[in-house]
């Protein structure tokens, strides 16, 4: 599986779409997500100026846009697990592990 990319300090986006036996998942239900990079948490109730989006107007069914680029997360490479969060599963489902490259602001880098 190939890393996504996450550049600090820039608006790139990750689209993800969740599906459960090869269909995507309705997540209209979803209350919350998080994604953890070491011990930093990003945690998302899907407001209008959240990092984890889903279940907007205009999204596909199991549409998933993450925007990390203003986020304090070490550049590296990572391993982040994903937990959606909905009545039914109040501690959350592991729904995998992302694969995600951060990469340090790259206007900062000299020649």
């Amino acid at each position: 599986m190939e890393y996504e990319i996450v550049y600090l300090g820039h608006d790139n986006r990750i689209d993800i779409l969740l599906k459960a036996d090869g269909s995507a998942v309705d997540l209209s239900s979803v209350t919350r997500m998080t994604l953890t990079f070491g011990s930093v948490l990003i945690d998302s109730d899907n407001g209008d100026t959240d990092p984890i989006k889903w279940a907007k107007p205009g999204y596909e069914t199991g549409e998933v846009r993450i925007s990390l680029g203003s986020q304090s997360i070490a550049a590296g490479d990572y391993r982040a697990p994903l937990l959606v969060y909905d009545p039914t599963n109040p501690n959350g489902i592991v729904w995998g592990l992302l694969l995600i490259q951060v990469e340090a602001e790259v206007e900062a880098e000299g020649p």
